[in-house]
């Protein structure tokens, strides 16, 4: 894996803009696969695998690199498609007109009972006279479920029990999930409004994402933002901004009435 576009690396072939690298080594670079190619020649590399096959992978270094930006990585390379995500769905970023967040740097860690199942919630503050009309959350184990709870004017947190049952799902691998609400609900200037989620996951301890100040990129994670609770059954309520130092995961979409 080399560093820039100009730089070397005996497991990279610049006239069949092909790579392969076996060993034990961990990727330092990530790359996007976007198709792939069974009959790419085992030759064409410049340590010949043990057989034919490449993915066809886009790099991040503009068009001087490879054949304009594109590359191919052997099937038999180490580390390729071992440390991924996957994006299933893809939707275009003019679908709402809002999106209300506090938690920019995502899914850093993850907190809970010791149990399967949690509630956690945010509270926010609407920005205009809108209809809220999708919630996007974590799901961090495979098979689980979810049931999303709206509580409108929202005064404290004995409200956060009493919420209204507005989507339910289940969701067969870990990931990033934006759910949309069949019925929106209208929220009007300065309401407090908060989402409710129950989750359910198998085996977990911890199921709720949250995102924390860690060295790097996460540095800058802003406490300040945000009024977010967790719960073991949904009635007993801690903020975690104030007992954890961290923000759920939650985002809220929204169109303007």
């Amino acid at each position: 894996s080399c560093h820039q576009s100009r730089s070397t690396s005996i497991y990279y072939d610049e006239n069949k803009y092909s790579y392969c690298y076996i060993g034990p080594e961990k990727p330092n670079h990530d790359i996007v696969i976007i198709g792939w190619d069974d009959t790419y020649p085992a030759s064409n590399f410049t340590f010949e695998p043990e057989g034919d096959g490449a993915f066809i992978c886009a790099n991040s270094w503009g068009e001087e690199f490879g054949d304009r930006g594109v590359f191919y990585v052997s099937y038999y390379d180490s580390n390729i498609g071992v440390h991924n995500v996957i994006y299933t769905g893809i939707e275009g970023t003019d679908n709402y007109d809002n999106i209300y967040q506090t938690d920019l740097c995502g899914w850093v860690g993850q907190i809970g009972y010791g149990r399967e199942s949690c509630y956690f919630a945010n509270v926010f503050t609407s920005k205009g006279n809108q209809k809220v009309k999708g919630v996007g959350f974590y799901i961090t184990g495979d098979n689980s479920a979810y049931e999303i709870y709206k509580v409108s004017q929202y005064n404290n947190t004995e409200d956060l029990t009493d919420g209204e049952l507005i989507a339910v799902g289940e969701t067969e691998n870990a990931g990033f999930y934006t759910v949309n609400i069949n019925q929106p609900f209208s929220v009007t200037e300065d309401e407090k409004f908060a989402i409710v989620i129950r989750l359910y996951t198998p085996d977990a301890v911890h199921p709720v994402a949250v995102e924390y100040a860690v060295d790097g990129r996460c540095e800058n994670v802003d406490l300040t933002d945000a009024e977010g609770y967790i719960s073991p059954y949904g009635n007993d309520w801690v903020n975690v901004e104030k007992s954890y130092n961290c923000n759920v995961c939650m985002k809220v979409y929204t169109d303007n009435e």
